[in-house]
């Protein structure tokens, strides 16, 4: 890839030695959001509106204080939480509660868990970086509707679609979903609900073969 001269490349990455492998000129780091930018992020997604509803003010701070200032957590919580009722939220609440605010991922899995259908989830394993219409053709033609699946994964933030179609993730997302699929099973691929390595799908048939031959 060629650039002209002037070109400026702006490379986004939570690896601050991969910046360094490359020599960067510049290295700007974020700051987290303060309390009102992540309120107004949060109920953008809860509410639809700028602020919160006054009913639901002193529950949407205390869920943002436990979002430590963090775009995705206030993304996905906030619609996680829409149009859920009073004592949802209570629940939502005393689950982060037990949350050490450095394990981001287990606070992004109080949605992940909330997900009712299991074609929802293999969306999230599987389809992320693949076009919408050939994942819906895909599910589909398994007997599943898709469309819904999708739907709700769009609605919860935990999945977008780009202006080419295809469906996207946050990788911390993708990892966290992939994680909850293996953590109870680790050492038996073959009890998994999911593969998704090439060594662990290799080892679930040769095992099979064996079993059968």
């Amino acid at each position: 890839m060629l650039f002209g001269s002037g070109s400026v490349l702006i490379i986004t990455t939570r690896d601050v030695h991969f910046l360094n492998s490359l020599s960067a000129g510049h290295v700007f780091t974020t700051t987290e959001m303060d309390d009102n930018q992540s309120l107004e992020l949060f109920s953008g997604h809860a509410f639809r509106l700028p602020s919160p509803r006054d009913d639901f003010s002193k529950l949407s701070r205390n869920v943002v204080a436990y979002c430590g200032g963090l775009p995705l957590a206030l993304e996905v919580l906030g619609s996680y939480l829409s149009e859920r009722t009073k004592q949802e939220w209570r629940s939502a609440l005393s689950k982060l509660k037990k949350i050490p605010n450095s394990q981001v991922l287990q606070k992004l899995r109080i949605s992940y868990d909330g997900l009712e259908d299991y074609k929802e989830k293999d969306i999230c394993c599987f389809f992320i970086g693949k076009n919408r219409a050939d994942v819906t053709k895909i599910l589909n033609g398994c007997g599943l509707h898709a469309d819904i699946g999708i739907a709700v994964l769009i609605e919860h933030s935990l999945v977008k679609v780009e202006k080419n179609n295809k469906l996207q993730m946050h990788d911390l997302l993708r990892d966290m979903g992939r994680a909850v699929v293996g953590e109870s099973l680790e050492k038996e691929p073959a009890k998994h609900s999911r593969l998704w390595f090439h060594d662990d799908v290799l080892d679930v048939v040769k095992q099979y073969w064996n079993i059968n031959c």
